[in-house]
Formats: C-alpha cells, sequence, structure tokens
C-alpha cells in the first residue's frame, strides 16, 4: 500500500515526511497516523502536522496546507511533518516506518513545502 517512504531533516527540530501511498486521497485518517511513545497515553502521541497533497512527482502542492484535493488522487503523494523526539517509529494503517534515517531534504519540496512553527 506505501509505495515510496522518505523521512527528511526539515530543520535542527522537525522531520518532513513524504510518502506515496496506494490509496485515494480521501481515505488517508490522518488521525491514524502517530509516533507511539511508551511515556504517553495512545490518545496523546504525536500526529502529522501540516499535511500536504503533493502532484505525482512531488514537485508541485495539489491544495492548500491542511486541504484535501478536490477530486481524488490515486496514488497518493502527501508530506507532513512530525517533531523530532527522537523517536524510532513512524505508526500508520500502512505498516510502520522508521525515523531514525533522515535524508537531506530535495532541493523540489524546499521550493514547495509550507511550514510555520508550532506556538
Amino acid at each position: 500500500m506505501v509505495k515510496q517512504y522518505k523521512c527528511y531533516r526539515y530543520n535542527e527540530e522537525w522531520l518532513l515526511i513524504e510518502m506515496v501511498l496506494d490509496i485515494p486521497s480521501s481515505e488517508i485518517d490522518w488521525m491514524d497516523i502517530a509516533v507511539p511513545n511508551e511515556e504517553l497515553d495512545e490518545g496523546d502521541w504525536q500526529c502529522p502536522y501540516m499535511e500536504q497533497y503533493l502532484n505525482a512527482d512531488g514537485t508541485e502542492k495539489l491544495c492548500e496546507v491542511y486541504d484535501e484535493p478536490e477530486e481524488d488522487v490515486c496514488p497518493c503523494r502527501v508530506a507532513f511533518f512530525i517533531y523530532d523526539d527522537d523517536l524510532p517509529t513512524l505508526h500508520t494503517p500502512y505498516g510502520d516506518f522508521p525515523l531514525g534515517e533522515k535524508e537531506e531534504l530535495p532541493a523540489r519540496l524546499k521550493e514547495i513545502i509550507e511550514f510555520e512553527e508550532e506556538d
């Protein structure tokens, strides 16, 4: 179901996750994606921040931050932020993915991804 997964260092505190999912964009449940933390109740686990839908090659955004595309996109390329708490795994309905192997952020994403620090 996951065709591609990448974990990028966005800045000193944040990771940018990019995934290509072989499901329609309307079927993504962002609340089912979290970073497990044994020190917290499951309801307090970190979830995606500033979700963004991208075109097939990841060079353009399909809609505004937090919005969904007007028409279903499948496969669906998404990007979102996770605070880097040195936790090992991103848990999703499509499998668990490592957060420890961080790659350099590609130029194509630097140009299009929006980011705001949380208060």
